[in-house]
């Protein structure tokens, strides 16, 4: 089995996450994506929603996807986790299971800087999914043999911009899975002040 690991802070979880785990299920890339939220990235400022709103709007987006499952271990941790220790952790968990970790072309040209990246690329071939305003460009010739071409892929929709929205209240409905839009507005999440 080919599973497609797809962490992130998901704050919030929103259509474009969803859309790219149906393009790499659609194309032939995994035939499971493992979706990862994280307690807190090591790289990124603290998130605005508390890590179990995170998971539980996770659950919500992908309940309906075939071939999704939403994985707690980071979230369950209680703090942050490297990636290269999530996918130890699923390697040693599926023997046998090919590991693709999918990240953004914009952070291609800093993956040589993420902890014990020689490892990852043990454990797991890399998806690069271009982003808006990013490029991959050539790839770096250290990846030759671990990079799994994707077919395009872009979604208009990132989460600091339907954080923004949210935040100056206007309804951010068409950037989020339905579920997910109405658990945020159940709970005041993300407004500002």
């Amino acid at each position: 089995m080919i599973r497609a690991v797809l962490g992130g802070t998901f704050d919030p979880v929103h259509a474009g996450h969803v859309a790219m785990a149906r393009h790499l299920l659609a194309h032939g890339l995994a035939d499971q994506v493992v979706v990862v939220p994280n307690w807190r990235s090591p790289w990124r400022e603290e998130p605005v929603v508390a890590p179990s709103e995170r998971l539980a709007m996770c659950r919500l987006a992908f309940a309906d996807v075939a071939g999704v499952v939403v994985d707690e271990r980071e979230i369950a941790g209680g703090r942050p986790a490297w990636t290269v220790d999530t996918l130890a952790a699923l390697a040693a968990e599926h023997p046998g299971d090919r590991l693709r970790l999918v990240v953004g072309a914009d952070h291609l040209a800093t993956f040589d800087r993420w902890r014990d990246a020689g490892r990852i690329l043990e454990l797991a071939e890399l998806v690069v999914l271009a982003r808006t305003g990013a490029t991959a460009g050539a790839p770096p010739a250290w990846l030759d043999g671990r990079l799994v071409p994707a077919p395009a892929f872009d979604h208009p929709v990132s989460a600091s911009a339907v954080r923004a929205m949210l935040a100056s209240g206007f309804a951010a409905a068409e950037a989020l899975p339905a579920d997910v839009a109405a658990y945020i507005a159940a709970r005041g999440l993300y407004r500002a002040g």
